[in-house]
């Protein structure tokens, strides 16, 4: 019995030729066997080609970083044309204003040709010494730029610090970086007052100096304390406060002047008159401890501070039930500052006015 290749194709075979028990499983195992060959082939080609991808983004990366630096080296090369080319032209120009003037003076009359030549020398002369002056400013602004730039590297690092403080939970860092801003603030609104101070100073100098010369000149302190009863403005009046503060002769004209504005409606004025009271009265503690108690009174906490500062700045002044009261103060300023005072009495019995006042600030 033969069978053609249909039957063949049907998987009918002859008897004759017929598989052993097994055979088909054995080719299916090798067929799976080759199919987790394929597989792994696969798999590796497939990681293959991710590598080369990986390989073809740093390549592209490297290439956009190539063009950039090659972009900046092109802009670099055309600056640089551009500087060459104004140079050539200033070259040009001078070359020809050499020539105008050699020809000017070979032409010109010798009466001409020597007053065109003591001018041009002048003028060279005066060119060298704005030269030289440009180069000194510029050294003078490099130097100031140097600082400032360390000055910024320093700030930037404390900065850093402050931060780092805060966020792990230093109450006292937050306290001090309020307590320098507010400082700086005063430190500022005090010079521009001492400037304006100043300025009024001078002026109403040169109207005292325009005054007939039988008027008797009254002294300085009375020359502030007539200008502090006429003035309106609040920063006029801590101007003439500060600066009547400052001149400890004032007598009891001054104090009397500088008293009433301790109750002034606007704070500044409150605070300059509590620290120009004591300094006046910083070798009286018995006519100062009162003017201190109404000011740690006050409701605003510039106002607590100078008192405060004015307390610790004055002698023979019992500060300890001054100030005890204030170590729970709701600003915190006020606080630190008292706690430092506090702190400063028991360590240091003998101590001076300005080492408390530099303790407490």
């Amino acid at each position: 019995m033969t069978y053609g290749p249909l039957a063949l194709r049907e998987g009918i075979t002859a008897p004759h030729r017929s598989t052993p028990t097994g055979g088909g499983s054995d080719r299916t195992l090798l067929l799976e066997c080759r199919l987790e060959q394929l597989r792994g082939a696969l798999d590796e080609a497939r990681a293959e080609a991710d590598q080369a991808r990986a390989r073809l983004a740093e390549a592209a990366a490297r290439e956009a970083g190539e063009t950039r630096r090659l972009s900046l080296l092109q802009d670099e090369v055309a600056r640089a044309r551009e500087e060459v080319a104004a140079l050539h032209r200033r070259l040009e120009h001078s070359e020809a204003l050499r020539a105008k003037l050699q020809g000017h003076l070979f032409e010109s009359e010798p009466r001409d040709d020597a007053q065109e030549l003591v001018r041009l020398r002048r003028e060279v002369a005066a060119a060298r010494e704005r030269i030289a002056s440009s180069e000194q400013t510029a050294s003078q602004l490099r130097a100031r730029l140097d600082e400032l730039v360390a000055s910024r590297e320093t700030l930037l690092t404390r900065v850093v610090e402050w931060q780092r403080a805060v966020r792990d939970g230093d109450t006292e860092a937050v306290d001090l970086a309020e307590f320098i801003g507010s400082l700086r603030r005063a430190v500022l609104d005090l010079e521009r007052d001492n400037a304006l101070g100043e300025r009024r100073e001078a002026a109403l100098r040169a109207q005292l100096e325009a005054m007939p010369a039988v008027t008797p000149q009254r002294p300085a302190a009375d020359d502030l304390v007539a200008a502090l009863a006429a003035a309106k403005s609040p920063q006029d009046q801590v101007a003439l406060l500060l600066r009547l503060g400052r001149r400890s002769g004032g007598g009891d004209d001054a104090f009397h002047a500088v008293r009433p504005l301790a109750a002034a409606e606007d704070p500044s004025v409150r605070a300059a008159a509590y620290q120009a009271l004591g300094q006046l009265l910083e070798r009286d503690p018995v006519r100062l401890a009162p003017h201190i108690r109404s000011g740690i009174a006050d409701a605003n906490p510039h106002v607590r501070r100078r008192a405060v500062l004015a307390a610790a700045a004055a002698r023979g002044l019992a500060l300890r039930p001054l100030l005890e009261p204030l170590s729970g103060d709701p600003d915190p300023q006020v606080r630190r500052i008292v706690h430092r005072i506090l702190r400063a009495i028991p360590q240091d019995p003998q101590r001076t006015e300005a080492g408390l006042v530099q303790r407490a600030s």
